[in-house]
């Protein structure tokens, strides 16, 4: 199938930009997109880590705010008193003192145990119990400060143990803790610019997120197990996507469930990059717009005036030279299109001279050889006279030259037919069309070649279809074009040798092919076969002959003659040959109209019974 040069034109014009701008649009949003995301990751991982340095210095801060008040004498010396937690005067003047030293500090944990670790004084907003107590010292040598985590009441407690000593020994110690929940989720809110959300085994402590979906989806994401880093969690409908980073809280236990999250909003993060997206994409479409719209006025410019070439060039060859030629563009195609009109205007007159001198020629030849046959036919009667006796009797020698000159002047004739016969053709033939039952004028052409074959030892060998039935043409025309292609196998077929002739009839068509075995023909002659002056011979060594002896030559116009005769039926001629394997030409006729007759006994040979076959 051919594709348009116009489509190919628009293809290479617009499939290129439009390539360059999907991909650069393609890449840029790609590249962004990746870019964006680590960003994203990076600014959480960045706030994880300033919350973690910042809970680091706050619980640093309690111990050494702790460390300050146990050194206070005041205090110091009240949790000395005698009896400890068991008394209530000790408890009384501990509860003071605490009470005093917490409203500096601000503590939410703010617990003084005596040396036995009962509670002497809890003056904070939260009382710890003595289990949640435990597990905090419970990795701690007796006597030691410690720090890390307390919950207490669903809730989360930065604290630091801070033993009181007196005179060298342990009186007792000081518990102080300040809360991790929802104020400081809010605080750390404003500064890192995240959602931040407290957690402890799997209960939310503090969030500055609202309690709905998107705190449901967090809490359900991390009871089925933390990801480090993921966008667009499922979780309770309606809950929005998210870039999220779930660490532990800084001195929990490993495995305790405790966790600080922070959490970007994805859709508020890339609001820009969708922007950037749809402006990418749409400088992407206005390119591509652009360029077909280029490409179209680029390819409409280069093949309309082709196109008009074109249409000149076919009507050329159907004899039309006034197809309008648009070269008023100055650039190559213009003068493509000036140059083409003068050499049409060039071919025209050509043409107008040649057609004179074939008309001249075929005029000259037609009057020649009609003037010649007038001597030839008075020298003919004389020679028959000769011949019968009438003027006397011949001697034998006589006889012989006599027969030899008759001989020669029907070859004569026959050459004065043919001459008169393509000049005919090249003239103009008038046809004489009627029914003829097409396997009667293939027979009589095949006995028409086989008279002028005496002595020729071939098979020929018959394949007509009987129910080929009448066809619509000028019989003795065809006839003449079929014995011509007879003739011309039997000529160039050794002795020996094998010529088929078969008539048969398709939907649209009928066909008459005469096939050999003989010398064959090269590709390069056989565009010369039907030119009226291709012989299949050297013309240095040409012999010529009034019968079909091998490898002899005539006028070499018995091919030209047979494709006139089939074109002027509407018809073509084809040729299948190869040197050393013989030649198949077929005559195509197409099916006029036709009517049908009886089918004539003898006609020929049944499809599917055996061929006849002759002796040349």
């Amino acid at each position: 199938m051919r594709f348009p040069l116009r489509w190919r034109l628009l293809l290479l014009t617009v499939l290129a930009p439009a390539v360059l701008a999907l991909g650069t649009f393609w890449y840029l949003s790609g590249s962004v997109t990746r870019q964006v995301r680590q960003d994203i990751d990076d600014s959480l991982t960045r706030a994880a880590l300033m919350f973690e340095k910042q809970l680091s210095e706050r619980v640093d801060a309690l111990a050494v705010t702790g460390r300050v008040i146990a050194r206070d004498p005041r205090f110091f010396s009240a949790v000395a008193l005698p009896g400890g937690a068991r008394s209530a005067g000790a408890r009384t003047t501990m509860a003071g003192v605490a009470k005093d030293f917490q409203q500096l500090t601000h503590a939410d944990v703010f617990e003084v145990l005596d040396h036995d670790g009962r509670v002497m004084a809890s003056v904070g907003g939260v009382s710890t119990s003595a289990e949640g107590r435990a597990k905090l010292i419970a990795s701690v040598r007796p006597g030691e400060e410690a720090t890390g985590l307390l919950i207490e009441s669903g809730s989360h407690y930065q604290v630091a143990w801070i033993p009181v000593r007196v005179d060298g020994s342990r009186a007792g110690s000081l518990l102080i803790g300040l809360q991790i929940g929802p104020s400081l989720a809010n605080d750390l809110h404003l500064l890192t610019r995240s959602e931040v959300t407290f957690v402890a085994s799997g209960a939310c402590t503090g969030s500055s997120l609202p309690d709905g979906p998107d705190r449901q989806a967090l809490i359900a994401s991390l009871n089925g197990g933390p990801a480090k880093s993921a966008a667009g969690r499922a979780g309770a409908p309606g809950a929005a996507q998210w870039v999220t980073l779930a660490r532990p809280l800084p001195g929990s236990v490993a495995g305790d469930g405790q966790w600080f999250v922070l959490q970007r909003s994805l859709a508020a993060e890339t609001e820009f990059l969708r922007h950037a997206q749809q402006g990418l994409l749409a400088l992407a479409l206005v390119a591509v717009a652009i360029a077909a719209l280029i490409g179209g006025l680029t390819a409409e410019g280069i093949t309309r005036p082709l196109i008009q070439l074109v249409r000149g060039a076919e009507a050329m060859e159907r004899g039309n030279y006034e197809v309008p030629i648009d070269s008023g563009s100055g650039d190559e195609i213009g003068y493509l299109g000036t140059r083409f009109t003068e050499m049409r205007e060039h071919e025209r007159n050509y043409i107008g001279k040649l057609e004179s001198v074939t008309r001249l020629k075929s005029r000259f030849i037609s009057v020649a050889f009609h003037e010649l046959g007038t001597p030839l036919t008075i020298i003919k009667g004389w020679n028959d006279l000769f011949v019968e006796g009438m003027l006397g009797v011949l001697t034998p020698d006589q006889q012989k030259a006599v027969n030899g000159t008759r001989e020669s002047i029907e070859h004569m004739m026959q050459m004065t037919e043919n001459a008169e016969r393509l000049a005919e053709i090249e003239g103009g033939l008038e046809l004489f069309r009627d029914e003829h039952q097409l396997a009667l004028v293939v027979e009589e052409a095949v006995t028409l070649a086989l008279r002028d074959a005496p002595g020729r030892g071939l098979t020929i060998e018959r394949h007509i279809d009987a129910t080929l039935g009448p066809a619509n043409v000028d019989g003795q025309q065809l006839m003449q074009a079929v014995a011509n292609l007879v003739r011309n196998a039997i000529r160039f077929t050794p002795d020996g040798g094998r010529v088929d002739v078969r008539a048969f009839a398709d939907r649209a068509e009928f066909v008459i092919e005469v096939e050999d075995d003989g010398d064959g023909i090269a590709p390069e002659l056989q565009q010369e076969l039907f030119s009226g002056a291709y012989v299949q011979v050297d013309a240095m060594h040409h012999h010529s002959s009034k019968t079909l002896e091998y490898g002899s030559a005539g006028l070499g116009i018995g091919l030209a003659i047979a494709r006139g005769i089939v074109e002027k039926h509407e018809g073509k001629i084809v040729v299948e040959s190869a040197p050393g394997a013989g030649s198949t030409f077929s005559i195509r006729i197409p099916r006029l109209t036709v009517v049908r007759l009886p089918a004539t006994p003898g006609a020929g040979t049944a499809a599917g019974a055996a061929p006849t076959a002759a002796a040349a």
